[in-house]
């Protein structure tokens, strides 16, 4: 249990490597052709349980992921996910005095 919960999602570009070269690919929908469907989708969980923070970070495919997967698959360093998306989450936060969530909680995707 916690005092607060934060959680910021988002859509992710990931490029992909073909012949030694990397693409960004995604697909495009609509009529005409106008939304961009993201590669990926991030979320990133800061908890707050007294004065202590944790923080987490995922970067799940958008495609179908099997129940069995653990979600622990897709935790990533927060920076990886800054700057893959272009963004700063929680600036003011002094990050060395948080913990990673995974190690606060269970990370699962039930």
């Amino acid at each position: 249990s916690f005092d607060d919960v934060y959680c910021i999602s988002g859509p992710l570009y990931l490029p992909v490597q073909e012949d030694g070269k990397w693409y960004v690919k995604y697909q495009v929908i609509g009529n005409p052709p106008n939304v961009a469907v993201p590669t990926h989708f991030f979320k990133v969980v800061l908890v707050k349980q007294g004065s202590d923070f944790s923080l987490g970070a995922f970067a799940l495919p958008n495609k179908a992921i099997d129940n069995s997967t653990p979600l622990t698959d897709f935790d990533v360093p927060v920076e990886t996910v800054e700057k893959a998306a272009g963004l700063v989450f929680f600036d003011k936060l002094e990050r060395t005095s948080v913990t990673p969530l995974c190690s606060k909680t269970k990370c699962s995707f039930k």
